[in-house]
């Protein structure tokens, strides 16, 4: 039976999540998200369906939602995600795709939450490289287990947020998604940019150009900040909030990894 994983990520921690699912199920392929989120027609032909992505201010990323709410899911019969973050975990983000699902006559079977070093430097420093190592372990022994029940089709999810929660983090989600496009008017370039052109090439959604050897940014972020934790002078900023953070991308996906990934 045939699965196809779909990923977005930004500094690669949910790409190696869906890399090393993938590689553990028999006859599964990887499709990035952004690849194919703005295509006419998005149609899985596959019997099951996952989705890894980050956990975006308590819920989808806004180009997630997007892409799930799009597409036709008729040939498809067991679904689960994958969802990584820095530590936070809610249910959210399930109940989101469960309720798209539902739309469609369909249902997600099981949920999954692994943790992964922090990479949201906008908001919080990186985690140390102790920790990082710590969060991988863990990680991999997580893998092994959530593999085991998505190649049996097993059940495996949990919902049990009071109405008043969702509620809370639906208007959270919300407000993200209703501004995510436009924040990227607080990126910028100080004077260590060299022109080198990598947050160009590295952007998921194709939302920077370079004019006159400077990015710029055009309105349809999705604030996976690979730009900014790629970018290898640590020229872009974010405000002021970056100034004094550090830089993380997975040390298994390098740019070279990730521009193949998100491109095909």
């Amino acid at each position: 039976m045939k699965t196809t994983i779909y990923f977005f990520t930004g500094t690669g921690n949910s790409l190696s999540v869906a890399q090393s699912i993938c590689k553990n199920l028999k006859d599964c392929e990887l499709v990035s998200i952004a690849s194919i989120w703005e295509d006419e027609i998005i149609k899985s032909t596959s019997e099951k369906v996952g989705f890894v992505f980050p956990l975006y201010y308590a819920g989808l990323p806004k180009i997630v939602k997007d892409f799930i709410n799009k597409m036709d899911f008729s040939n498809s019969e067991y679904f689960f995600t994958v969802v990584t973050s820095a530590g936070d975990i809610t249910d959210y983000p399930l109940y989101q795709i469960e309720r798209i699902l539902v739309k469609k006559s369909k249902k997600l079977n099981a949920g999954f939450f692994i943790s992964m070093p922090n990479n949201y430097i906008i908001g919080y420093d990186i985690h140390p490289k102790e920790k990082q190592l710590e969060f991988f372990e863990i990680a991999d022994k997580k893998i092994n287990e959530l593999v085991k029940i998505i190649e049996e089709q097993g059940d495996s999810l949990r919902i049990d947020s009071s109405e008043n929660k969702r509620k809370r983090k639906a208007k959270f989600n919300q407000e993200f998604h209703d501004s995510v496009n436009q924040n990227d008017k607080n990126f910028y370039s100080d004077e260590n940019c060299n022109s080198c052109g990598i947050c160009e090439k590295i952007c998921p959604v194709k939302n920077i150009i370079l004019v006159d050897g400077k990015p710029e940014w055009q309105h349809k972020c999705q604030q996976c900040l690979a730009c900014i934790n790629y970018c290898p002078e640590k020229a872009i900023q974010f405000g002021s909030q970056t100034l004094k953070t550090q830089r993380y991308h997975h040390p298994e996906i390098n740019f070279k990894v990730l521009q193949e990934k998100i491109n095909n």
